[in-house]
């Protein structure tokens, strides 16, 4: 495969139109030139794709729930027009102000509201896409009943920009709910913390949008977006809950649980060091945290975590960890895998790379990604070494 290789920084592109996008890419693929695209770009590309520009227009089928979204278009900008005819795209990954839908979809990225809701996978109803050689293709729909290319669709999330550039996509919508409150839980430990989210995720009488679990110290946040009556008493269920579970509880609304969720939020993805992403059993959670806190014990290290605590999805913000983050993303992942989990390296924190592996081992599935990535850009040009796997 020969690619050409620039000593100067990447040239950056940023397309007016899909069809501008479309020959920039064909460009590229006949000259073997390698193209990234926006903060997922990996480093060795020599082209920096940015997809600000594509914003128009939105699409809003008000009376079907589904809306089509340009890629460049920012996830607040989207809702802030949906809600004016009371609906909204119900997804809310970390910063979601600088998230755009195309960052979004890339990354399948979610955040408490997965719980309800789910990924940006399970909203996706159709997709428009630039293929690694230039040319447009388009799966999928814009009614929910149509499945015509759904798998196509699910599969360019999460593909982090390695299979095709994704310019625009349909999704079904939600209407906005008319009251919120979120009861905020403290637990004394890791152990009663995830029994009481196990509890409440399998209570048939409550339907939180979130499950969120926080420490140290141990903490749970759990949502309700519903009617105002319906939310005080599910909040009310929670919290007799907490009383069988010897935990406390508080419950709160308005500007109050605005800034709890901000706060929340800010705590693991605003704060220094590396960010690692486990996935375990939910079951399993308790005894994550407990081996995240005896590592941090034994290497002094500063930490905290949040996450989908009835999902198995666990974020841990690790600080001062020097040059002993390999050893220590070693050993955690290792925990995790132990059970059938993962571990990813979201951020390094400016830790040294060279000995960092970001994904670890994936498994069977890795031989059917390199042929999926072969098939969609055979010459490999698109984000090398940024896809899942390092593809």
């Amino acid at each position: 495969m020969n690619r050409v290789n620039l000593v100067n920084p990447a040239e950056a592109f940023s397309p007016t139109s899909v069809a501008e996008l479309a020959a920039k890419l064909q460009w590229a693929n006949d000259q073997g030139v390698t193209v990234g695209i926006g903060r997922i770009a990996s480093r060795t590309s020599c082209v920096a794709l940015s997809l600000r520009h594509l914003t128009e227009p939105i699409e809003h089928c008000a009376g079907d729930l589904v809306a089509t979204v340009p890629a460049g278009v920012a996830l607040t900008e989207v809702n802030a027009l949906l809600n004016r005819a009371g609906q909204w795209l119900p997804l809310d990954p970390p910063r979601m102000d600088q998230r755009t839908i195309g960052h979004i979809l890339a990354g399948n990225e979610s955040g408490p509201r997965r719980h309800r809701y789910g990924t940006p996978r399970d909203l996706i109803l159709g997709i428009e896409m630039v293929l690694a050689d230039g040319r447009i293709a388009k799966a999928g729909g814009r009614v929910v009943k149509n499945v015509a290319g759904y798998d196509l669709a699910r599969l360019m999330c999460g593909s982090f920009g390695s299979l095709a550039v994704i310019t625009s996509a349909t999704f079904k919508l939600t209407p906005v709910p008319a009251a919120s409150r979120t009861v905020i839980i403290q637990a004394a430990n890791a152990t009663s913390l995830t029994d009481l989210a196990q509890a409440i995720a399998a209570c048939r009488s409550v339907t939180p949008s979130a499950i969120e679990l926080e420490a140290p110290p141990h903490r749970l946040l759990i949502r309700f977006e519903t009617t105002e009556t319906a939310a005080d008493r599910q909040a009310a269920i929670v919290g007799d809950l907490c009383g069988s579970h010897g935990a406390t509880f508080t419950i709160v609304a308005n500007q109050v649980e605005t800034d709890a969720w901000r706060s929340y939020e800010a705590r693991i993805w605003e704060g220094t060091g590396a960010l690692l992403k486990i996935a375990v059993l939910p079951t399993q959670v308790s005894s994550l945290l407990e081996e995240v806190a005896r590592t941090a014990e034994a290497t002094n290290l500063v930490w905290c975590a949040g996450g989908r605590a009835a999902l198995g999805v666990v974020h841990v913000r690790l600080a001062n960890h020097g040059d002993r983050l390999a050893t220590i993303v070693a050993g955690l992942r290792h925990h995790a895998c132990a059970g059938g989990g993962s571990l990813v390296v979201i951020s390094s924190g400016g830790a040294a790379n060279e000995h960092l592996d970001r994904w670890g081992d994936i498994g069977d599935a890795l031989p059917l990604m390199r042929a999926v990535k072969a098939r969609f850009d055979p010459k490999g040009i698109l984000n090398p070494g940024g896809g899942p796997g390092g593809l």
